[in-house]
């Protein structure tokens, strides 16, 4: 088993909003949830992060921002604003996602964020 195939072996979920629907008041909402799995992906600490998070106080309250990368198959469809969900673990996609076709190793990396308190 290649490394690649060792480190991209997780199944993870992207959550996002559902196709509008109209509520009791007649707007348009977003429907429930969609989870679409996805099979072959990692999700790891950015590059040349030993940890990944930072930790700030404001107003009594600790706030922690947990950053990560999500590495999936080429031609998974991640899009801004997504959340991608395994268990417990919950992350925003920050930013577009980039596709890196042309290598060895192509897969679609996206930037994931975490922030509790």
């Amino acid at each position: 088993m290649s490394l690649l195939a060792q480190l991209m072996s997780e199944t993870w979920y992207i959550e996002r909003p559902g196709e509008m629907v109209r509520d009791s008041t007649g707007s348009y909402v977003p429907g429930p949830p969609v989870r679409i799995p996805v099979e072959r992906c990692a999700v790891a600490t950015p590059y040349g992060v030993t940890v990944g998070s930072s930790s700030e106080q404001n107003e009594g309250q600790s706030t922690v921002t947990t950053r990560r990368v999500l590495f999936a198959p080429i031609g998974t469809d991640v899009r801004p604003a997504d959340h991608i969900v395994r268990g417990d673990e919950r992350y925003e996609v920050v930013g577009r996602p980039v596709v890196l076709p042309l290598t060895s190793l192509a897969h679609v990396e996206a930037q994931l964020q975490e922030v509790t308190g």
